[in-house]
């Protein structure tokens, strides 16, 4: 799948209010329980200086390069990166190197995880209820922000 065709997740967080919602639809539809720490997303919350910022990965492939027995690659359907937890032995190479800290270790089954973008229908998106996450291409995100900007212009009708 080439590059700039593959969806992945963006964000605006200046939308984001820390509700979390996106994190609990994660781990809900993934491992059936309410979890943060079982979440594919999280939320990077500093309430002292009043920001959140939703994290996810952005398909860097670093965890793919580095793991030794091969249980990364990238989806052919979606582009998402996928663990083969049969192949997974739980060495975390993948965890330490994600530039992010995206890519995540289940401690109870000693595997890594990560956005595996819920098969091409992410919840985080479907349940966020401030609309600050986006499952598209870049291209089509640059085209989203431009048209938005656009439309903040004085004079400029939407």
């Amino acid at each position: 799948m080439e590059k700039q065709h593959v969806k992945r997740i963006f964000v605006l967080k200046d939308r984001c209010n820390g509700c979390r919602i996106c994190e609990l639809r994660c781990s809900f539809h993934h491992e059936k329980v309410y979890s943060p720490t079982l979440s594919r997303i999280y939320v990077v919350k500093n309430e002292l200086e009043g920001y959140t910022n939703p994290k996810t990965c952005v398909l860097c492939g670093k965890c793919v390069e580095v793991c030794p027995v091969n249980a990364i690659s990238f989806s052919a359907v979606t582009g998402a990166i996928a663990i083969n937890v049969e192949l997974c032995e739980g060495k975390q190479d993948c965890v330490e190197v994600c530039p992010f800290n995206v890519m995540r270790f289940n401690q109870v089954t000693q595997k890594a995880f990560t956005c595996d973008l819920c098969d091409g229908d992410p919840q985080c998106v479907k349940y966020c209820p401030e609309e600050a996450l986006f499952y598209m291409t870049s291209k089509e995100f640059l085209a989203f922000r431009k048209s938005a900007t656009q439309r903040k212009k004085p004079g400029v009708i939407p």
